[in-house]
């Protein structure tokens, strides 16, 4: 525990103290030469504003968090603003003609243009599309109507007059960015669940800094005076959070930054999963039980062990008892598929005689396979152990046998087993009705029935291959319409646990 207090407060004490001496140094070179001091202090927060840029504009196809898209873009646009303001400064020689009012008409503009892009930004969090031309098309225009109005047409309001100082506009403009920032601060904390809280607190953070890095601008005459210099220094500290927030973050852990959405919808569909889980285990208990009672009853009354009863009466119980069968059936292939895509499926594995299995199943089905004139044969070794889930296997092979049963009116069902080097093949022919090729691709869909006139849930087979999968082996379907189908179950012969 020591250790990790020792580090963490290295962590911060490194950064701190580098970041103090930076600005040690920036306060004593504006000593030696506040032009070079306001270059510096203007130079790093363009190089941010064009890294904010870079990362957005590179990531633009996979961001999911509009906010960051909106002000990577606007932040290009800042930066070159920032960039003309740093080279029309007073003493810079680039724009003689000019004096100090133009690099303040620019400082102003550019702020106005930050602080409307940082509250904009907040009402476009929610929208599932930002459509980047119009973005684009519409801070170009803006910067160039700028322009026009400051070197061409002159028609910028005046900033700053030599000798006096600041003009009421610019003083009342950097109330009005103050605001606007306080508003984008507001809205930005009511969607305060949209952002990583370490991101959404440099984001604050560097806001709070650009406020008073504004209020600062409010009482200089001098563009060299002490006023100008401490707003300079809350510039170079709100970028250097917002570097933070959006350079350091995308680039290190972007995960917190690019999929803040995703992430989001990963923790709710695991927490309707959850609810999911815990409804189909409710289902499970509620649903069962009374539909077994009711199977239980009806063959009770239809024994005549409760009184006769007339022929209406036993074909109206059959149809309940059959339908009881059918909705239980859907339950228990609802609670397994389920159960799998949770990845909660319990498995048995032990080592077991695959044709006694075969053997019982084929006996189970004897009757109704008598009933309908079909025969229902079973090819295999005298014995063959498998070690995998025995009520699993049995699970796939009772489908396969009852899919033969129903499309099947004549002929015959073979159960065949067949043992390779490592594997067993487990198939289930039939001289059915068979399959469409076209249909074939839709077997192992969930609710897939390609005959809708014969009962069933539609689940059996997208059930069964789910299973043969978990088992680590699969299914596999030959079918020629008209004239039958085979169903073959290939498993390996020693059980081995695999990722489905």
């Amino acid at each position: 525990m020591k250790e990790f207090y020792s580090a963490s407060k290295k962590s911060i004490f490194i950064p701190l103290l580098t970041g103090c001496l930076l600005l040690l140094g920036l306060y004593l070179t504006s000593l030696y030469s506040y032009l070079l001091f306001h270059s510096l202090a203007e130079i790093f927060s363009i190089v941010i504003a064009f890294s904010i840029f870079i990362v957005a504009w590179n990531c633009r196809n996979l961001i999911d968090n509009n906010y960051f898209l909106f002000l990577g873009i606007a932040y290009l646009f800042i930066g070159l603003i920032d960039l003309i303001h740093t080279l029309a400064y007073a003493g810079m020689g680039v724009f003689p003609e000019f004096d100090a009012n133009l690099p303040t008409q620019l400082w102003i503009a550019a702020r106005y243009l930050e602080s409307i892009s940082l509250l904009v930004a907040c009402f476009i969090l929610d929208k599932r599309k930002v459509k980047i031309d119009f973005i684009l098309i519409g801070y170009t225009t803006f910067l160039s109507l700028l322009l026009l109005s400051i070197f061409y047409w002159k028609i910028f309001p005046l900033c700053f007059v030599e000798g006096t100082g600041l003009t009421p506009f610019k003083k009342i403009s950097e109330y009005i960015i103050s605001l606007i920032l306080a508003a984008s601060i507001f809205f930005l904390l009511r969607k305060k669940e949209k952002f990583d809280h370490k991101v959404l607190q440099w984001l604050v953070i560097s806001i709070l800094l650009t406020i008073a890095s504004e209020l600062a601008f409010t009482f200089y005459i001098s563009v060299y005076g002490l006023s100008n210099l401490i707003g300079h220094i809350c510039k170079i500290i709100s970028f250097y959070f917002i570097y933070r927030a959006i350079v350091v973050t995308g680039l290190t852990k972007p995960n917190e930054l690019l999929y803040r959405n995703l992430q989001e919808s990963e923790k709710k569909f695991r927490e309707l999963d959850q609810l999911k889980s815990m409804f189909i285990a409710s289902m499970s208990h509620e649903l069962r039980t009374p539909l077994n009672s009711i199977i239980g009853f009806t063959g009770i009354i239809l024994q005549g062990m409760s009184g006769e009863i007339n022929p209406e009466q036993k074909k109206q119980l059959t149809l309940v008892k059959k339908s009881a069968h059918h909705l239980l059936e859907l339950i228990n292939d609802v609670i397994d598929i389920s159960k799998i895509e949770a990845d909660k499926i319990e498995l048995t594995i032990r080592e077991f005689d695959l044709v006694s299995l075969a053997e019982e199943v084929q006996q189970s089905f004897r009757v109704t396979a008598e009933k309908k004139g079909l025969h229902l044969l079973l090819q295999a070794p005298p014995t063959l152990l498998l070690k995998s889930d025995e009520r699993r296997t049995k699970q796939i092979l009772v489908n396969f046998i009852s899919n033969a049963l129903k499309f099947t009116d004549r002929g015959e069902i073979e159960i065949k087993i067949v043992k390779k080097e490592e594997t067993v093949e487990v198939s289930v022919r039939d001289s059915g009705i068979g399959i469409k090729k076209e249909d074939i691709s839709k077997l192992f869909n969930a609710f897939s029935q390609i005959n809708l006139l014969i009962e069933g849930t539609g689940l059996g087979l997208y059930l069964s291959q789910k299973l043969a999968n978990l088992l680590g082996g699969g299914i596999t379907v030959e079918s020629e319409y008209t004239k039958g189908s085979i169903f073959t179950l290939t498993l390996p012969l020693k059980y081995k646990e695999v990722e489905v």
